[in-house]
């Protein structure tokens, strides 16, 4: 059986990118000009990230739907195989986000996270924005010098950058620490673990977190 993340590589579908792997997930970035398609094809659990507005037909099982989604969008697929092209008269762009057959690591259960969460200092945010049994999908925000207490974060999960941003990730345990800095746009896989996150550059900080839950 083809793995799920290389259904939809064929020369077919010479709109898709592969833009980012893990061992657990591949994303996928696709662009459609009005009126282009993606032919049939099959695809894995995965969640779909809005980059601009567009007007989409879904052709799935016989029968069709057409959805319109706005920039920053977020909703879910489940596997199975399906058509779709763009009815609107501008181009469409969305990451999907592709869980593959990789076996997920056993972690912690994520409770620490939606404490943490709920008590958020100042400058700080944080909102699910979709969850089910397979995903977990995060917006978080920190302003400069806010931050995120220590937490158990959720399974491996890729991070999508929204803004430009330097942030410290801290082990609470031993603390360590390492201060890194992103780009709008930039994708990051992260493990599980223990963690504290602090905005420590001079601009806000905006990203996405995608986890698969198996």
């Amino acid at each position: 059986m083809t793995p799920p993340d290389q259904r939809i590589s064929s020369p077919e579908s010479e709109h898709v990118t592969t833009v980012h792997r893990t061992p657990y997930a591949v994303v996928r970035r696709v662009d459609l000009p009005a009126g282009a398609g993606l032919p049939e094809h099959e695809g894995g659990a995965r969640v779909i990230y809005s980059l601009r507005p567009y007007t989409m037909r879904f052709e799935a099982e016989g029968q069709s739907s057409e959805r319109h989604f706005e920039a920053g969008d977020v909703h879910f697929h489940a596997e199975g195989t399906h058509a779709v092209q763009n009815t609107g008269d501008q181009p469409a762009a969305f990451l999907a986000f592709v869980g593959t057959d990789g076996s997920l690591p056993t972690v912690p259960p994520d409770e620490d996270l939606g404490a943490a969460a709920a008590s958020l200092p100042d400058g700080a945010s944080h909102e699910v924005v979709l969850e089910n049994n397979r995903v977990l999908v995060r917006r978080v925000a920190l302003e400069p010098g806010a931050s995120i207490p220590p937490h158990d974060a959720p399974p491996p999960r890729i991070v999508y950058a929204l803004t430009d941003y330097t942030l410290t990730v801290g082990d609470p345990m031993d603390d360590t620490r390492e201060e890194r800095s992103f780009a709008d746009g930039d994708l990051q896989g992260h493990g599980p673990g223990r963690e504290r996150v602090k905005n420590t550059g001079d601009t806000r900080a905006a990203y996405l977190a995608v986890a698969f839950k198996k």
